[in-house]
């Protein structure tokens, strides 16, 4: 997700009050369009290099703004104006240290102050590597086994993104950092707590920079992979519309390309389907004002799931209907200066609401199901409670099997359980954690082949629930058909690449395909997961 400015507040120094025009540099306040080359009057020649150099900044043009502020330190070193603007490029630089030490020179007070503190504090020690133009930032040591498949990931990223849009930062090295905990994400997120959880936001591009939680902060994971694309498509529009673009361009353009490192584009799940189908019927979809600031700002998980789903398919019917260039066209018409609206009527070659209405009805020609798709949503680790799979069933009978099921499996009763929900997914076939029992219940009972089929059922509906993968794949592994097997584990990876089960039963696939050397660093990450020597096995948990 893309998030504005962190806000507004007055500062103050302890040897008196600073001139509004530092108080304006250090909230990024100032009008981007003179780093576009505007004239600017009623600005002196002497703050004229403050004012661009601020909005180049704004429109996270960091390199430029460090030229400026060079420049301006060169010819006035002790300007505390200058130096407030040196704090601010610091901090989007990633240098948070010295950013946090100029802030404290100056006796700077307000949030920006606050937030460099907050990063610096939650960043200090981190370790980094770099690759492909990218430099992964992570603090938890088994976090380390992002890094690479980030790196990798990222690199292909780069590659589509500057296919699909003409942006490619060529000689810079793209920040990302990895957060251990929800908390630490949210704190230098600017998000609250609420909002995080409300809305599922799990990364972030602001600040220059991508910010992710690391899958490990969760209990069923999320395409890690996938939110690292889609928060460096925000990088790109962000650059290519110097700051500009609505939120709704944002979103609609990361969605779409946020699967291009893998070579998809334009992919809604199955959720959004349902809800942009169901909501359009009844009249009630999110209007593209109501995204912003964030849709990470809505009020509840469906409506982020629908706001997505709305931006999406937007995107995608603009591509289908006006070439591969189209997006590129939209975000930099943006850059040039056009409305967001005039931006895409000219791609359309048409009005906005000729657009609206033709997309209308290219999605209810699309005859998306209104069958109901539960919305997973985000469950944090540190709130406890539910496992690997979500624990209700919306069927009363349903639910009712489902418990029973669930106690007689904690008392050991496995065969007993499986008979339980069995009954529960008759009731309620769509429910994801019904499912995903009765497919447990099914290996359990060696039913192996229909454990396979009803996997598939309902990966067709929950493509992100990785205890289906790896059920999925444990029947498989039983039915010798190792290569399905790995491919299926390799889902759960993208999603949850720190679920144990997997890693052991992954090491023992490759091995038996004879990839001795993938599957002794198979072995090395569940050694470094479980903190003590290399272990293969399985559970069918």
């Amino acid at each position: 997700m893309i998030l504005r400015s962190f806000g507004s507040a007055s500062y103050r120094a302890a040897k008196g009050v600073w001139p509004a025009v530092v108080a304006a540099l250090l909230l990024g306040a100032l009008w981007v369009g003179a780093a576009q080359g505007a004239e600017v009057y009623g600005v002196s020649a002497r703050d004229l290099g403050l004012y661009l150099g601020s909005n180049l900044l704004a429109s996270w043009r960091v390199a430029e703004a460090r030229q400026w502020v060079d420049r301006l330190a060169a010819e006035r070193p002790d300007d505390p104006q200058v130096r407030a603007l040196e704090a601010r490029v610091l901090f989007f630089e990633g240098r948070y240290a010295e950013a946090r030490d100029l802030l404290e020179q100056l006796e700077a007070e307000g949030p920006f102050r606050d937030l460099v503190e907050t990063t610096w504090a939650r960043t200090r020690s981190m370790r980094a590597r770099a690759g492909g133009g990218f430099r992964v930032f992570w603090d938890d040591p088994k976090d380390e086994i992002l890094v690479d498949p980030a790196l990798e990931g990222l690199a292909r990223a780069r590659e589509a993104v500057a296919e699909r849009l003409g942006f490619d930062p060529a000689g810079e090295e793209v920040r990302v950092e990895i957060y251990p905990t929800a908390a630490a994400f949210t704190e230098v997120s600017t998000l609250t707590r609420k909002e995080v959880e409300t809305s599922g936001t799990i990364g972030l591009c602001k600040f220059d920079r991508i910010m992710i939680t690391s899958p490990r902060a969760t209990l069923w994971g999320y395409r890690w992979r996938d939110t690292l694309c889609h928060e460096y498509v925000h990088l790109a529009v962000y650059r290519l519309s110097r700051g500009q673009a609505p939120i709704w361009v944002h979103e609609g353009v990361a969605k779409y390309l946020e699967g291009a490192w893998r070579g998809e584009t334009g992919e809604v799940g199955p959720a959004g389907r349902a809800l942009l189908a169901r909501r359009m019927r009844e009249g009630t979809l999110i209007s593209l004002e109501e995204m912003s600031p964030s849709v990470a700002k809505l009020p509840s998980a469906e409506d982020t799931a629908l706001a997505f789903a709305e931006v999406g398919t937007m995107m995608a019917f603009l591509v289908q209907q006006r070439g591969p260039d189209a997006l590129q066209r939209l975000v930099e018409g943006i850059g040039d200066g056009l409305g967001d609206r005039e931006a895409l009527a000219a791609v359309w070659g048409g009005p906005f609401d000729a657009f609206d209405r033709a997309w209308r009805e290219w999605v209810e020609a699309q005859g998306f199901s209104e069958d109901p798709v539960e919305v997973l949503g985000l469950h944090l680790a540190d709130r406890g409670g539910e496992g690997e799979e979500p624990s209700d069933a919306p069927d009363p009978q349903a639910r009712d099997y489902l418990r029973l099921g669930d106690l007689l499996r904690g008392k050991g009763r496995m065969a007993a359980a499986a008979v339980e929900y069995e009954k529960a997914y008759a009731s309620a076939p769509r429910a994801p954690g019904v499912a995903s029992r009765h497919v447990l219940g099914l290996l359990t009972r060696g039913r192996f082949d229909e454990a396979v089929s009803v996997a598939d059922q309902a990966l067709r509906l929950y493509p992100d629930l990785a205890v289906l993968w790896y059920r999925k794949a444990l029947a498989l592994w039983e039915l010798d058909r190792p290569g399905e097997a790995l491919d299926a584990l390799d889902e759960v990876l993208e999603i949850n690449p720190f679920h144990l089960p997997t890693r052991r039963l992954r090491a023992e696939v490759l091995d038996r395909l004879g990839r001795l050397d993938a599957a002794r660093a198979e072995a090395e990450v569940v050694a470094l997961l479980e903190g003590g020597p290399p272990s293969h096995g399985r559970t069918a948990e």
